[in-house]
């Protein structure tokens, strides 16, 4: 994936950026990282069981020392995506929505639990396709180059992310967290969609009860 413009760093996503980068070179340390993994990956069982609810927020800076691509497509993604939106929200409001989507999506994950409750879960992904899927919410006919080739628009994109990573998460196997990546959409498009409408029917419900009051 490519996106058509490249924007300049903000000060929020350049901040994730560099600490991801930091953790993703300390995890190369074997021992460093073999600690890092043990003490800050998302494992179900420990989410469930042990109650260990920093993992949630701490998963999503791990990436696999091994899979340089892995960490590199959530940092390209983040600075494409995440600068503009930071933009237009400020940083108080693009860093909350960010951990809200890395948190949702970790929640999500802790359904492996009924699957494999010992899997190791780790990556930005989650929260990042958040951010992708806030693009498509708000830029829904913006194309971006799948591959560097094939031009594809923004709601078609996370679209097919979505389907995919339900396909995926009903057949299992493999070593991708296709569940995370779906937590992290979903989330996202609640976040958006039904937080206005609930915060609307809330303000209408209190303006009723300080009437009836």
């Amino acid at each position: 994936m490519m996106y058509l413009h490249t924007p300049r760093l903000s000060p929020c996503v350049k901040w994730l950026i560099g600490a991801n980068v930091v953790v993703f070179i300390l995890q190369m340390m074997p021992s460093v990282g073999d600690a890092l993994t043990g003490l800050c990956a998302l494992r179900p069982y420990e989410g469930f069981s042990r109650f260990q609810l920093w993992r949630l927020a701490t998963y999503m800076f791990l990436h696999a020392p091994n899979e340089l691509f892995h960490i590199l497509f959530n940092m390209l993604t983040l600075w494409w995506f995440g600068a503009e939106l930071e933009e237009i929200w400020g940083r108080r409001k693009f860093l909350a929505f960010y951990f809200v989507c890395g948190v949702g999506a970790g929640l999500f994950s802790l359904l492996y639990f009924f699957v494999n409750p010992y899997v190791i879960i780790i990556g930005a992904s989650g929260a990042v396709l958040g951010l992708l899927t806030a693009y498509a919410v708000y830029y829904p006919h913006r194309q971006v180059m799948l591959f560097g080739i094939f031009p594809m628009r923004m709601r078609t994109l996370v679209i097919g992310y979505a389907v995919i990573s339900v396909l995926f998460s009903i057949r299992g196997g493999g070593n991708v967290a296709h569940l995370t990546h779906l937590g992290g959409i979903a989330v996202a498009w609640v976040y958006l969609k039904a937080g206005p409408a609930a915060r609307v029917g809330f303000n209408k419900w209190m303006f009723r009860m300080k009437r009836r009051g």
